[in-house]
């Protein structure tokens, strides 16, 4: 009896350790900006619906309303978490491929409702049509808030690294 009740109470406490390590903010956050990076990834053999339903599903990852800045001017300003989703939906159907590669660990600087994450990506977006394509690297830093639906990006700036 007294070693199962060893097993159950070292089990618990393995847990606990496992809630605890899993569960903080800072690694909540990068799990769900990897998540993103690889929601706004396909190939060129991706379907029309799989390409459609990655667009749904990015809207959750930002505020009601997110400033981005970034070298390329139509991509500045202000956006609503609907516009993001449009916009990504119109770049799906025009790209043959999109494919962002974190080149840097993320780092973190943040608090229980405020996160701020940096890192390095290589971007290259080919398009189907007349649009040049894309191919380069940057520095991303995300500005996180903590909302009644969880972690979402509040602002993106972009920056091409030398």
């Amino acid at each position: 009896m007294s070693r199962i009740l060893t097993f159950v109470t070292t089990a618990l406490v393995a847990l606990s350790l496992f809630s605890f390590w899993y569960f903080q903010q800072e690694r909540v956050i990068k799990r769900k900006l990897d998540n993103l990076i690889e929601d706004l990834n396909f190939t060129p053999e991706s379907t029309r619906t799989t390409r459609l339903i990655k667009s749904s599903s990015i809207a959750s990852y930002f505020d009601v309303a997110t400033e981005i800045s970034s070298p390329i001017e139509e991509a500045n300003g202000n956006f609503s978490h609907e516009d993001l989703s449009s916009g990504y939906a119109g770049l799906a159907e025009y790209a043959r491929e999109i494919n962002i590669v974190r080149t840097s660990e993320i780092s973190y600087d943040g608090d229980k409702n405020q996160a701020t994450l940096s890192f390095e990506a290589d971007v290259k977006i080919n398009i189907k049509r007349w649009i040049p394509s894309l191919d380069d690297s940057y520095h991303v830093t995300t500005h996180w808030r903590k909302t009644d639906k969880g972690w979402v990006i509040h602002s993106s700036h972009w920056s091409q690294t030398p």
